[in-house]
C-alpha cells in the first residue's frame, strides 16, 4: 500500500475548527491557541493544497466550494478518530444517554430513528425527554441536549449535527390545480410564513434562485418554527423546510414541495453540553446523529 500524502494533524483541526465556528478566533478558543496560530495553520495548508478554502471577510470566514467538501470529510474523520481513540483507551460505553429534546424535532426526526440505534449499541441506551422548556444544562441532571439554532450563547459547548437546508413547502390544498414544480414569482404570490428567528430564510433563498428579493406583504412571522409548520400543514401558508423535517408528511401527501431549490442556513440541529470535557458515549452518538442526518 502506498504511504498516505496527509496534511500535519494539526492544520487539519485549525482548519475544521474554524470551518464550524466560521471564524478564526471562536476556532482558536476552542482549540485553546491563538487566532494568529490557527491563521496559519490553515494558510499553510492551503499553500500544501494549492487551493483556497476559505473567503476571509471582515468578521467571519466563508468556505468556498472545495473548503465545505473538505470541513464535511474532516469534521466526519475527525469524530471517526475521537471514537476510534476512546475505544482503544477501553472507555466505557453502556449506560444511558439522558438528553432533553424539543418535541418537534424528538417526534419529527429523533424517535422514529431509535429502533436503528438500538440495533446498532445495545448496551448504549438513549433517554430522551421531551419538553418545550430551555433546559439549564449545568443545573438539570441531563448529558446533553439537541437544539435548533445557530449554535451560539450559553457559553456552552455545540456540536453542528446537520444545518437546515431549507426549501418551499406548503399543503396540497394551497396549490390545488397548479403544476409543480411552481416559479418563484408563482410561489412569492402565495401566503408565506417563517419562524421570527429566521426570517431571513425567505431572503436568501429567493436569492439563490437568482432573483432580487423585496420582503413580501403576505409573510406572516410565526413565535416558533412549531407553529410556523402548523400553518403549513394546516394549509395556511408556504414555509422552508428541511426536508428531513418534512419528509414522511411528503410521503403522505400532507406536504408537497413546491421549488427544487434548497439552500442552507445557518441554523441546524446542535448537540449542546455544559462541559467540552470528553465522554465517549456523546462522541458515539454525535457520530451516529450525523450518519442518520446524511442518509
Amino acid at each position: 500500500m502506498a504511504a498516505r500524502r496527509l496534511p500535519s494533524l494539526n492544520q487539519l483541526r485549525a482548519f475544521e475548527a474554524a470551518a464550524r465556528h466560521q471564524s478564526i478566533k471562536d476556532g482558536a478558543e476552542e482549540l485553546c491557541v491563538t487566532a494568529a496560530a490557527v491563521g496559519h495553520q490553515i494558510k499553510a495548508l492551503e499553500q500544501d493544497l494549492k487551493t483556497q478554502l476559505f473567503h476571509r471577510k471582515t468578521r467571519q470566514v466563508v468556505l468556498t466550494e472545495a473548503g465545505q467538501k473538505l470541513a464535511e470529510a474532516v469534521g466526519q474523520a475527525l469524530d471517526s478518530l475521537d471514537s476510534a481513540v476512546a475505544a482503544a483507551r477501553s472507555a466505557p460505553l453502556g449506560g444511558p444517554l439522558t438528553l432533553t429534546v424539543a418535541p418537534f424535532f424528538g417526534n419529527r426526526w429523533l424517535l422514529p430513528r431509535l429502533g436503528r440505534w438500538r440495533a446498532q449499541h445495545p448496551d448504549l441506551e438513549i433517554q430522551t425527554f421531551l419538553s418545550f422548556d430551555y433546559v439549564d444544562l449545568r443545573q438539570a441532571d441531563f448529558m446533553a441536549a439537541l437544539r435548533f439554532g445557530d449554535g451560539e450563547g450559553s457559553g456552552l459547548t455545540s456540536r453542528l449535527i446537520f444545518h437546515d437546508e431549507v426549501g418551499p413547502v406548503c399543503a396540497p390544498q394551497l396549490v390545488e390545480g397548479q403544476a409543480l414544480p411552481m416559479t418563484v414569482e408563482q410561489i412569492l404570490s402565495l401566503p408565506l410564513a417563517c419562524a421570527r428567528s429566521w426570517r431571513d430564510d425567505w431572503r436568501a433563498w429567493v436569492e439563490a434562485t437568482g432573483q432580487a428579493f423585496q420582503t413580501p406583504g403576505n409573510l406572516v412571522e410565526h413565535e416558533s418554527r412549531a407553529f410556523m409548520f402548523d400553518a403549513a400543514l394546516s394549509g395556511q401558508a408556504v414555509i422552508l423546510a428541511d426536508a428531513r423535517m418534512t419528509a414522511a408528511d411528503e410521503a403522505a401527501g400532507r406536504l408537497v414541495r413546491l421549488h427544487p431549490m434548497a439552500v442552507t442556513r445557518p441554523q441546524g440541529i446542535y448537540l449542546v453540553t455544559a462541559t467540552a470535557a470528553h465522554d465517549p458515549r456523546l462522541e458515539t452518538l454525535i457520530t451516529w446523529l450525523r450518519a442518520e442526518a446524511e442518509a
